[in-house]
């Protein structure tokens, strides 16, 4: 009667998060997305586009590091208070990112039509963009939460293909030859991607998210993680301002650029789980390119330079879908709590963009350096790029990868042995072994595999995972049962099944061959 209710209870937790499960909800998730993305590199771009390419380009600058300064803030507070900010998330999509983003909007109006002149105008566009910052950090964290219940076979095509449809949509929004076009459009985006959040949002069962509040929560990002990231927002922001300030033609071009890092994405995401490609590989590959690119652009023209800018902005683009792709990924396989995973690596990346484009600002406008100091810069900024990557690669990558082939060592060629003949008291003994080390949804799943005999090949096949998170859930496994091969764990099951039969004989009942097993 127990196991009933307890299936009963399973079905009724399945069927209330089944909203992001489906195939609706992939596509109006990966719509949100791109929408979120359009947005997004709307706001980095923003000194050389119409919301504030009517003012002087410094004002620009000190807009839009006034916003990252404000996300940042608001980052800090959900640091301090995930629990506060996740029990709000409903109305800080809606009614909040709405009624932060229309008087900001609004507050842009009034200087872009000359309405507001003089020394009023900085001050009303600080205010602008203090809310439009704090507006984007709401809409972004929402979609960080709703990727994380999303089943990981389809989260990196969602979040590559929604990367992919941005880039038509920026480059029109931004490209529109009437200011008011453009203004329009990116309204259009915000408050589509905003609907979306919250009608998916509303549609989530709120079983599933409060059962996200009783996540792990992860432990503080080592100094050389936050270093490795903030690393690379210090070179987006210096790349983004530097292509801002030569206007919009070279922002349009670079960003064009983007869709060919998404369908680089898309192609890994289709094959995701046959590839060994994680985001440690994504970084090898990546760090050489954008280095390049910063070292080339001291001896280019301005042609030269956007073409620089364009294969770095290319290359961000890959890198980003990637980082999300795992980040949400990783909070749905290991059940982490993804306010404050977000909120972390965002903050060291918005902290090393605002140092970047402090750095371009005064190095390309401010003080314009002559082509030999501005070589020394490149050089310097190219070798915090790689020692920092060399500091966390290092750790993150290699180390992690060998402790999991050992931990994992003997599971990933186990002996095929077919299923018992009856499957119910095999499913049953499974049961009793899961309930007795409180394994996690995605565990179980991995442990019926492995007690049947699969290997970690089978594994990530079977669920659509990659190869390092089947190993690494196979790791928590064994570490929870104390136990170092899959051998170990069919012998489990098996005991299992003679306590089962000893408990179901008899009191004082006698064996009638002290051999019979």
């Amino acid at each position: 009667m127990a196991e009933n209710q307890s299936d009963r209870n399973g079905r009724e937790a399945e069927g209330s998060a089944s909203a992001m499960r489906g195939s609706a909800a992939c596509v109006l998730a990966t719509l949100g997305f791109a929408c979120l993305t359009v947005w997004g590199t709307y706001i980095v771009f923003s000194p050389a586009l119409p919301l504030l390419s009517f003012e002087a380009v410094e004002v620009g600058v000190a807009c839009l590091i006034v916003s990252r300064v404000t996300a940042n803030a608001a980052l800090l507070f959900c640091l301090r208070r995930p629990d506060a900010v996740f029990d709000r998330l409903k109305r800080l999509v809606l009614p909040g990112s709405l009624a932060l983003l229309a008087p900001a909007f609004a507050l842009s109006a009034l200087c872009w039509s000359g309405a507001v002149g003089g020394d009023a105008v900085l001050p009303v566009l600080v205010a602008a963009w203090v809310l439009l910052g704090a507006a984007e950090l709401a809409l972004s964290l929402s979609w960080a939460v709703l990727f994380s219940m999303m089943p990981a076979k389809w989260t990196a095509l969602s979040i590559a293909c929604g990367g992919a449809l941005a880039t038509p949509l920026f480059l029109l929004v931004a490209g529109a030859g009437e200011p008011l076009v453009g203004l329009l459009g990116i309204a259009f985006c915000l408050v589509a991607c905003d609907l979306l959040a919250y009608f998916l949002l509303r549609k989530t069962g709120e079983e599933e998210l409060a059962a996200m509040k009783g996540f792990h929560r992860e432990p503080a990002i080592t100094l050389k993680a936050a270093l490795s990231v903030a690393t690379n927002g210090l070179v987006y922001g210096y790349v983004v301002v530097m292509l801002a300030l030569m206007g919009l033609p070279s922002v349009l071009v670079a960003a064009a650029a983007g869709v060919v890092g998404a369908g680089v994405a898309i192609l890994w995401a289709v094959k995701r789980t046959r590839s060994r490609w994680d985001v440690g590989t994504m970084q090898r590959a990546t760090v050489p390119i954008v280095a390049a690119s910063i070292l080339f652009i001291p001896f280019c023209d301005e042609v030269g330079r956007t073409a620089c800018g364009a294969v770095a902005i290319g290359t961000f683009a890959y890198a980003t879908l990637m980082e999300w792709t795992d980040l949400v990924v990783s909070n749905a396989e290991f059940q982490l709590y993804p306010v404050r995973r977000y909120a972390k690596g965002r903050f060291a990346q918005w902290t090393g963009f605002t140092a970047g484009a402090l750095v371009a600002y005064f190095a390309f406008h401010a003080f314009p350096l002559p082509p030999t100091p501005l070589a020394l810069l490149s050089c310097i900024i190219a070798v915090v790029v790689v020692a920092a990557f060399a500091l966390y690669g290092a750790d993150d990558s290699e180390t992690k990868e060998a402790l999991l082939a050992v931990m994992t060592a003997g599971a990933d060629s186990p002996p095929i042995i077919d299923p018992p003949k009856n499957a119910a008291p095999f499913r049953e003994r499974c049961d009793a072994v899961m309930r007795q080390y409180d394994l996690s949804q995605r565990e179980m799943e991995v442990f019926l595999c492995l007690a049947k005999g699969r290997n970690a090949e089978y594994v990530q096949q079977k669920l659509f995972i990659s190869g390092n998170t089947a190993k690494t859930h196979i790791a928590h496994i064994y570490r929870k049962m104390g136990i170092n091969s899959q051998q170990r764990l069919i012998d489990m099951v098996d005991r299992e099944a003679e306590a089962t039969r000893k408990c179901d004989e008899p009191y004082g009942s006698m064996p009638i061959d002290s051999n019979t097993k």
